[in-house]
């Protein structure tokens, strides 16, 4: 998956030829128009002529089409650019899932986000209103500067000498665009990532008297970006200025060759009619360039990042892969800060993983949950890695519980069975909620229905902690994942934490500084550097002199 979705993929090429058609259609409008024009003022000349109900009638009818074919260009444009947009923003999205964590944390959220909102909006314009009207343009315009030829020679050359020169102008400052647009999105992109990083902590920046200093900061990047905007703006207008000198210039031309050479007025009228009728073409060209500029960057940036390289799953044995408690091995596993990790897990053991801060817990962990691939070595659960994991395997296998741990804006039912492969009845998700002493919050939202904030925002640290306890509860997994689950919990936390484990046959990883969690558990590993300097149970490392016991051992003691 590195490529952008085909335009012509998924029947947008079905579309695309209703596009041309219809743009043929107000080609052969334009033409009756003009020379419907041209009978008109033929009768005219002729004083004693009927009123000429027919040019009449075929000038109403082709003005009718014109309006009612460019409704339908633009609806059908629409379509096109939202279905592509909706394949790419699956394709982007599909494709994150499968980036590896460290580089998802290397990128800014607001640039991230960027791909979703700002790049899929110019690239959906490009299509809708660019491409679209690219095709329209360069139908309507050759044919109309045809049906001028065909209406006197001369005065098509007049015509089209103008017309022809717009264009090559537009083609000369069109490039422009490309280094505003850079330069534009380049501050758009920095200033939404400033502010995504910022407006969550408003008020503790405030509290922290930093709003004086990001207010600043703030302000000059925001007046770069209007800098920017502005360049912007003077190109586009600029371009779409074009149009409306060629029409006058055009024109002239054509009133000139029509002196010159002593032309019929008829002509001359269904010539300029023609012309006119190009007008509104050449200023859909002209945005035509500014909104391909703006998908050149959005293209660019989101190829980069589906360029990214993902996490490739080993290839799996052909045997089928049974949903139980089994080992995980860690084979000379290396990556980060981790060297050489060689040590299983058997099936159903509870480990308790210790340290100090910055010695590759939690990335053991996220190899673990498949969320790294090893640089060298292996991780194994079972004979699988869990990388290679399909995602209904993955539910029923896997619970991984970090700070990062996700509660989407919904019910608090979703946000209490997010991930688990069968959602239990109600009666049973409410009897494990007030189990893991969520009962104040069931009421407080209004149940199971009630609302919850994204990323929880309208729980407490220690109620989130306990919905994640409480969802790996009701998952069933048969390998727990717990990265400090306990860091934010009350007295209460402890025993939260054992019952989720003495409840569970499943294999089970915890990070933790408890020492009385620590204490009850099957096996300790401990981590130092990225290193494994010791293993064993609880009785034998904390009941003699070594790096654990001392871990826990108070400073002022040591």
């Amino acid at each position: 998956m590195s490529k952008l979705p085909k335009l012509t993929g998924n029947g947008r090429a079905r579309k695309l030829l209703g596009v041309v058609a219809i743009a043929l259609g107000q080609a052969f409008a334009a033409g009756v128009a003009a020379f419907a024009t041209r009978n008109v003022f033929v009768h005219l000349r002729l004083n004693d002529s009927p009123v000429p109900v027919q040019p009449l009638l075929f000038i109403a009818a082709a003005g009718l089409a014109i309006a009612a074919l460019r409704y339908l260009e633009r609806v059908l444009g629409e379509r096109i650019g939202q279905d592509y947009a909706s394949d790419l923003r699956l394709r982007l999205f599909r494709h994150l899932s499968r980036l590896p964590n460290h580089v998802l944390e290397k990128r800014r959220r607001g640039f991230v986000t960027l791909r979703f909102v700002g790049d899929l909006s110019a690239i959906r314009n490009w299509i809708s209103a660019g491409i679209a009207r690219l095709i329209s343009s360069s139908i309507v315009l050759p044919t109309a500067t045809l049906v001028v030829f065909l209406i006197n020679p001369l005065l098509g050359m007049a015509a089209a000498i103008p017309i022809a020169a717009g264009i090559l102008v537009m083609l000369v400052v069109a490039p422009r665009l490309n280094k505003v647009h850079g330069r534009l999105r380049s501050r758009r992109g920095t200033l939404a990532a400033d502010m995504s990083e910022r407006a969550p902590y408003a008020a503790e920046l405030r509290l922290m008297g930093r709003m004086r200093i990001e207010q600043n900061a703030l302000l000059r990047k925001t007046h770069d970006l209007i800098t920017a905007s502005v360049d912007r703006v003077k190109a586009k207008s600029f371009l779409r200025a074009v149009p409306d000198a060629v029409s006058a210039l055009a024109a002239a031309s054509v009133f000139y060759a029509a002196f010159q050479a002593n032309i019929r007025a008829a002509e001359v009228a269904g010539a300029l009619a023609a012309v006119g009728l190009m007008i509104q073409p050449m200023r859909d060209l002209a945005g035509v360039w500014d909104r391909y500029k703006a998908w050149v960057a959005a293209r660019d940036k989101c190829l980069n990042l589906l360029r990214q390289s993902t996490l490739d799953a080993p290839a799996a044995p052909e045997a089928k892969f049974v949903c139980e408690p089994k080992p995980l091995r860690f084979s000379n596993a290396s990556f980060g800060i981790l060297d050489k990790i060689d040590i299983e897990a058997p099936k159903g053991k509870k480990i308790a993983i210790l340290g100090p801060n910055g010695s590759g817990k939690s990335t053991l962990l996220k190899l673990a949950a498949g969320l790294e691939a090893p640089d060298s070595g292996q991780v194994l659960l079972g004979d699988r890695s869990p990388i290679s994991l399909g995602s209904g395997d993955r539910k029923r296998m896997i619970d991984y519980m970090s700070m990062r741990t996700p509660i989407l804006s919904g019910s608090f039912r979703r946000a209490l069975t997010m991930g688990i492969a069968q959602t239990p009845e109600d009666v049973e998700i409410e009897a494990m909620a007030e189990a893991y002493g969520l009962g104040q919050v069931l009421e407080r939202v209004g149940g199971l229905n009630g609302k919850i904030a994204e990323w929880g925002t309208n729980l407490s640290s220690g109620e989130i902690r306990r919905v994640m306890l409480t969802r790996a509860a009701l998952s069933g997994a048969h390998l727990i994942l717990l990265d400090e689950p306990d860091d934010a919990l009350d007295s209460e936390g402890p025993q939260l934490l054992l019952k989720l484990l003495s409840g569970s046959e499943a294999t089970t990883l915890l990070i933790t500084h408890n020492q009385a969690v620590a204490r009850k558990m099957d096996q300790i590993w401990f981590l130092v550097d990225g290193k494994l300097v010791d293993c064993g149970t609880p009785s034998e490392l904390f009941d003699r002199p070594g790096p654990v016991a001392n871990f826990f051992t108070p400073r002022s003691a040591a």
